[in-house]
């Protein structure tokens, strides 16, 4: 049975914009606890439309979607500047709209980088997300995170927030076909983002460069 639920964003930090740059960096880089996109930065502006984020045609089933999803290609975030590889989302049902979210990546000195957190359903494909440790966020806020695509296999994945700031490629294996990421580059053409400003993410079994996805 479907359930009206959505994918968590594999590196989503909920809240971050509208933190203070104070509380941001004592919270947001202490430790590098936040695992999100690749660690260079691109100028903002990843929106060729000015329309919101389309949701998914489909509803979500959070059952077939729970599971672990590898971030292959991402536009940078400020929050996740110690990811360097391997990033990576675990899901897990924990109620019939909340489902729990692990995002872990790879650094270049140290441990691995974690965090914790939970998302609730707002509709077929957008969602809230919040995280643990981190202050100022609001359970109640708006849709954070939405789901723009979604094979019908549940192997690949687009999602990010709805004004473009954000964007995700999640997939069930750390690598992609030439073929493939054709296909990854014109959906997210087609969904109005500039797909320049999405970088590859390193993967141990996957690509090992970063490059822009307007390349593939």
């Amino acid at each position: 049975m479907r359930r009206r639920i959505v994918t968590v964003l594999a590196a989503l930090a909920v809240g971050i914009g509208g933190l203070t740059p104070a509380v941001a960096a004592a919270d947001v880089f202490d430790g590098g606890r936040l695992g999100g996109a690749s660690s260079q930065l691109v100028p903002q502006g990843s929106s060729t439309s000015g329309n919101e984020l389309p949701e998914t045609s489909e509803p979500v089933d959070l059952e077939r979607y729970q599971g672990t999803w590898y971030q292959v290609a991402a536009v940078p975030q400020p929050f996740s500047l110690q990811c360097a590889h391997d990033t990576k989302a675990e899901y897990k049902v924990i109620g019939d709209t909340k489902i729990s979210v692990k995002n872990s990546c790879g650094t270049l000195v140290g441990p691995d980088s974690s965090i914790e957190g939970t998302a609730s359903v707002r509709s077929d494909a957008s969602l809230r997300v919040n995280f643990s440790g981190i202050p100022y966020q609001d359970p109640n806020g708006p849709v954070n995170y939405r789901v723009t695509y979604l094979d019908s296999d549940y192997s690949l994945a687009i999602v990010g927030d709805p004004q473009r700031r954000s964007g995700f490629v999640l997939s069930r294996t750390p690598n992609l076909d030439a073929n493939k990421w054709s296909q990854v580059r014109e959906i997210v053409e087609q969904r109005g983002w500039w797909s320049c400003s999405f970088l590859t993410v390193p993967m141990a079994k996957g690509r090992g460069e970063v490059v822009p996805l307007c390349t593939q």
